[in-house]
């Protein structure tokens, strides 16, 4: 049993791992896609305005003689030039400019003199107000190669055209780098989060265990004490050996609950042993001990008993009569102060092969909100809770002993069954 033990904490740990790991390459595969379909984007729209360039630049042989006798055609001409959105310059056979769009100059084409253009040197500075217009075409060109205009009909070049990348596209280049900052931020953000909710998820577990500790341990320890100072009057006084047997009696039970919840509490985060057996005859022995336990409280509880013949199940004792106690301690507390009817009750169900006990009472019942936060440590309905037994069972159930504890049914007003689950095989 002790290497079973072993297993399943070191599986909860390898599962921690691999949850985490499964995040980190979700992550991973999410950003990848994300610059992927960006740069995807950003090459598409390159490959459109190439495309359009090309148009454009065919567009341009055909136009320009045309153009000079149809007047409508030359204003379409001049309206789709000025539709681009992408710096664009038209130049002639020499590669002086004849027509440009979208460069970062004030100077408009109309301006330019029919001296200056022919005076115009592609490869040198003249000082002609085209120099910089020339300049700017060199820079457009290290981006993509120029598109010659050939002649309609031939092959003979008759022009270029000269394109660069749209404000869009440059803009887009920085998408990725953008992305990845949001996306880091966001992932930082989550992990600190995620990280101070576990922080304080452990801080209202550490709190309550050592809450639940002292209340485990002071009632024990209260009643040695009590013992203790009725000796220290019999000696005084004198008592007859029947009386002192009698108490010796009591201290023995006190002394034992106490090895009991020394038990329990070290074997909560170590390999808890278990062992095969009969999970009424624990059932009926907590319940006898409770049953005191709530008549010396004064609470007006009637709790009944229906244990139908269920297989033996693989369980530790100790951790399940913990169970059941905080199990019928919070159906008593739910009960409040006028009392009730708390019932136990065990079945088989051979659908799910495994064994189930029954918590139910007639209690005030819990809403829907307080069904899903039930389990939470340090959550507690009660203005005194520490918000610590449920969560504890559950644990002990589900990790220690591979079955469940659920909420079966629960109304406001009218009760709740807690449900057990304890596999057969």
């Amino acid at each position: 049993m002790r290497s079973r033990g072993r297993g399943l904490a070191s599986g909860e740990q390898l599962g921690v791992v691999r949850s985490r790991a499964y995040v980190f390459v979700a992550i991973c595969v999410l950003a990848i896609a994300i610059l992927l379909y960006t740069n995807s984007l950003i090459h598409r729209l390159e490959v459109q305005a190439a495309t359009l360039s090309r148009s454009i630049a065919g567009l341009c042989a055909t136009a320009t003689y045309a153009a000079r006798e149809n007047v409508e055609l030359r204003e379409v001409f001049t309206e789709l030039i000025e539709r681009i959105n992408f710096p664009i310059v038209i130049t002639d056979v020499r590669g002086i400019p004849i027509t440009w769009k979208g460069l970062p100059i004030e100077l408009d084409p109309y301006d330019v003199t029919h001296q200056e253009y022919m005076d115009a040197d592609p490869f040198g500075a003249t000082g002609s107000s085209l120099d910089e217009v020339i300049r700017f075409t060199r820079e457009l060109d290290r981006q993509h190669a120029p598109i010659p205009m050939t002649h309609p009909g031939g092959d003979a070049v008759v022009g270029y055209i000269h394109y660069g990348e749209s404000s869009m596209i440059r803009e887009m280049r920085y998408m990725p780098v953008l992305e990845l900052l949001a996306f880091g931020v966001l992932v930082s953000l989550g992990f600190l989060g995620f990280r101070n909710a576990k922080l304080a998820e452990l801080r209202s577990i550490w709190v309550g265990m050592a809450k639940e500790t002292a209340h485990q341990l002071g009632t024990p320890i209260s009643s040695l004490m009590g013992w203790a100072e009725l000796i220290k009057e019999s000696a005084a006084t004198g008592c007859d050996v029947a009386e002192m047997a009698r108490m010796s009696d009591e201290m023995q039970r006190d002394l034992a609950r106490l090895e009991k919840i020394s038990l329990r509490f070290n074997q909560i985060g170590s390999v808890p042993k278990t062992k095969r057996q009969d999970v009424v005859v624990v059932l009926r022995d907590a319940v006898d001990y409770l049953r005191r336990r709530l008549a010396a409280l004064g609470k007006d509880v009637d709790v009944k008993e229906s244990y139908g013949e269920i297989p033996p199940v693989e369980i530790n004792r100790e951790l399940m009569e913990w169970v059941i106690e905080n199990l019928v301690k919070n159906s008593a507390e739910a009960l409040g102060g006028e009392g009730g009817v708390i019932e136990i009750a065990t079945e088989y169900s051979r659908k799910d092969a495994a064994v189930k006990i029954l918590f139910t009472d007639n209690g005030k019942g819990l809403t829907p909100a307080e069904r899903r936060r039930i389990f939470l440590p340090g959550y507690s309905t009660k203005r005194k809770g520490w918000g610590l037994g449920l969560p504890l069972s559950r644990r002990i159930i589900e990790e220690y002993h591979k079955g469940r504890l659920y909420i079966g049914w629960s109304e406001a007003g009218k009760g709740t069954t807690f449900v057990v689950s304890l596999p057969t095989c």
